[in-house]
């Protein structure tokens, strides 16, 4: 019995060291018609491995990625981040099967979340790619990359997703497929589930620091500049931007790197200080564009009014230097020294992107992000806040929004259901005409302060336009004036012109109600809220419709029932000949 215990140990123990030898060591796995490669990773999530040998002499690495549990109606995906912690940014390695059934294998820039996969050129050579299908189960990518110069240490991504026909449709957003992103070093073989970040940079021995930035307190994502330091990063909280600095206490100036992505070479890009207001009036920015001869064109440009064409000019304070760089074929970098103003180290920032028409900047959009991005920089302390809710201006819209969503999307529809469905019921009069007249007076009163705020945005906002949200307005604040005024003139139910004005009452009265909330949806869209806002207004309407119906079919019920009834008992006059 002892042996048998001793044994049984034994063989549980050797089991257990052929695990755990397994889990560390899968380089073991042999793949078809293809040199050993010696490195390999299992990484922490989605079933996935990644394979490589190493080459130092020309830093190009040779890698397999294996995932396995896949079908033919699955895509893959591995990705190198050079200037980033996760998606945007990343230079990925796609496979799936294509319409004719053959697994295909590409490279794909990662320039936005949403993306799909679009085959394009990385910012990396990769010399070779392709893929295979094995055990009806694993999609195995091969390529040689050549790593970017200066590290061979990255982050890394890792994804898998299902198709539709030949498009590779969004992968999951939640459980592993959030956590699939790590750091991998090739050259010491090294790897960690999150990406660690770089520690500060040291200065060589001839006192020059090496080309990197660090991250700062505001958590950077890693970037390498050419012949550039810079000691402390903000990452701005919208338009996939960045702002990198060294503030020089002893003569109030800060060299500053202005650093934009997923932009093309159609594209204007700026970032500003408003050392006077908290929004685009003001600012003094810093702004770069392709010029008509090709070439990467920086420049100063003072920010007088809304509506701007970015007209170059002097600022309110000094900028000695001014460059500007389009690297990775998707990203635009400012580069500049400027002359803080004096007095302080805390401004406003304001930073942008847009189009370019020929050599003109188009003005940005409005709505969104770009509404956002706004917000405070300290260049001693590295302090910045912003993008979350827009300054004075968006609380303004937010408040346009709410007065005019209560009164012409809620009340106004409100009233009209207290018209049609309480003076049905004999017990209800007049008690819902005044109730009537009351939701109908307030939405208004409401609905003419929401006009009013959306008539002052408009005046400080020249050259933003949204010409269908405002004729929509201007329309409805004319027809529920129509409407006020009618009540003045409303007829006695007796006279001869009532049932005109019935007519008029309710066809003005219905368009009002439909053109509101097709202008609350129309703002939707301009301001760009939560969704869960405009969920809210549709699970209102949805109420108020329901409501509607259930009230509709109740009202005709009794309807048809008095018709009913009066048929069975008409009325007589004195001499008994009916009525």
């Amino acid at each position: 019995m002892g042996n048998f215990i001793k044994s049984l140990f034994f063989f549980f123990l050797f089991l257990c060291f052929i695990a755990s030898s397994y889990a560390q060591n899968c380089s073991s796995y042999t793949f078809n018609n293809r040199n050993r490669l010696t490195n390999c990773n299992n990484l922490p999530v989605l079933n996935a491995s990644i394979h490589w040998n190493y080459h130092p002499s020309n830093r190009t690495v040779d890698i397999a990625y294996r995932h396995t549990a896949m079908t033919r109606s699955n895509w893959v995906a591995w990705a190198l981040n050079p200037t980033g912690q996760r998606m945007v940014g990343a230079q990925a390695l796609v496979a799936f099967f294509n319409s004719s059934g053959a697994l295909h294998a590409y490279t794909s820039p990662i320039a936005a979340y949403g993306t799909s996969l679009q085959e394009g050129p990385l910012s990396f050579e990769v010399p070779s790619i392709g893929a295979e299908f094995t055990n009806n189960q694993i999609m195995t990518i091969y390529a040689t990359i050549q790593l970017p110069e200066g590290s061979t240490r990255f982050t890394q991504v890792w994804q898998h997703g299902d198709m539709s026909g030949t498009t590779p449709q969004i992968h999951l957003t939640d459980g592993d497929h959030v956590m699939s992103f790590g750091s991998i070093d090739f050259a010491t073989a090294d790897a960690a589930s999150q990406p660690s970040t770089p520690p500060p940079p040291t200065p060589t021995t001839g006192g020059t620091a090496p080309p990197t930035t660090t991250t700062g307190e505001n958590n950077c994502p890693p970037y390498t500049f050419s012949n550039r330091v810079y000691r402390d990063c903000s990452s701005l909280p919208v338009l996939n931007s960045f702002l990198h600095w060294n503030y020089h206490q002893d003569n109030g100036t800060v060299d500053i790197a202005y650093r934009h992505t997923g932009m093309t070479r159609s594209n204007w890009v700026a970032w500003s200080l408003n050392p006077t207001g908290q929004g685009m009036v003001g600012a003094q920015a810093l702004v770069a564009l392709f010029n008509s001869s090709g070439a990467l064109h920086a420049y100063t440009s003072p920010i007088t009014a809304y509506g701007t064409s970015l007209q170059e000019g002097p600022l309110s304070f000094e900028v000695p230097s001014i460059g500007a760089e389009f690297a990775n074929n998707d990203q635009m970098i400012i580069y500049a020294t400027i002359a803080l103003p004096r007095g302080s180290t805390s401004f406003a920032q304001v930073w942008q992107h847009g189009d370019v028409t020929g050599t003109t900047p188009q003005i940005h959009p409005t709505n969104g992000d770009h509404v956002r991005s706004l917000g405070t920089i300290d260049f001693a302390t590295g302090a910045s806040s912003g993008g979350a809710s827009g300054g004075s201006r968006q609380r303004k819209r937010n408040v346009h929004g709410v007065l005019n969503v209560v009164s012409w999307g809620i009340l106004m529809p409100l009233g009209a259901m207290v018209a049609r469905y309480m003076k049905v019921f004999k017990s209800a009069n007049p008690a819902w005409f005044y109730l009537h007249v009351a939701c109908q007076c307030s939405a208004y009163i409401v609905g003419v302060a929401g006009w009013g705020t959306g008539l002052k945005l408009g005046s400080d906002s020249a050259g933003v336009e949204h010409n269908t949200h405002r004729n929509i307005g201007i329309t409805l604040f004319a027809l529920g004036t129509l409407q006020v005024f009618a009540l003045l003139l409303r007829p006695k139910p007796d006279h001869k012109y009532r049932s005109y004005w019935n007519i008029y009452h309710y066809a003005i009265g219905y368009a009002v109600i439909s053109l509101s909330i097709a202008n609350i949806f129309e703002g939707f869209d301009v301001l760009d809220p939560a969704k869960k806002w405009k969920r809210a207004y549709i699970g209102v309407l949805i109420f108020l419709g329901a409501t509607a119906l259930v009230l509709e079919a109740f009202t005709w019920f009794i309807v048809v029932k008095r018709k009913r009834e009066s048929a069975k008992h008409p009325q007589h006059n004195g001499n008994g000949v009916h009525a």
